[in-house]
């Protein structure tokens, strides 16, 4: 009889606290955290390289800064951010030591999970597919 009741009160708290969404909102929060660290890193290079934004052409009059939503990575049709900035001051190693991944599906340099662009208003959007709040977009 103990047991019985010992195991119902056990499963009942499993239930009630729910070990899968509190797993989930936590990968959301460190994907909120991590598009907060890219976010910095790039306006930390901007402020240091008179407003302009990493970019990876190698031409200082001239950016392939995404002006759409574009993933970061070195797979082809995503943007390098880690290669991104003037000869010895890329944003990797310099103003990030990596790119942060995201937690489930960022498993790989080629495609980290996240996504960035510049808008008309020269504002930086970045994102992530979150589990539980969907969308995940910091913009600044």
């Amino acid at each position: 009889m103990t047991i019985a009741i010992i195991s119902m009160l056990a499963s009942l708290l499993i239930v009630a606290v729910n070990p899968g969404r509190q797993f989930a909102k936590a990968r959301d929060t460190q994907r909120s955290t991590d598009l907060y660290a890219l976010l910095s890193a790039i306006y930390q290079y901007s402020s240091e390289h008179s407003g302009a934004w990493p970019d990876t052409d190698g031409n200082p009059v001239t950016s392939n800064f995404p002006t759409s939503a574009t993933c970061i990575g070195t797979n082809p049709g995503c943007f390098n951010l880690a290669a991104a900035g003037v000869a010895g001051e890329t944003i990797v190693p310099v103003y990030m030591a990596s790119l942060p991944q995201d937690p489930t599906t960022g498993n790989s340099p080629g495609n980290i999970g996240y996504t960035i662009y510049v808008d008309a208003n020269n504002r930086i959007h970045a994102s992530a597919t979150g589990e539980i709040e969907g969308t995940i977009t910091i913009t600044r």
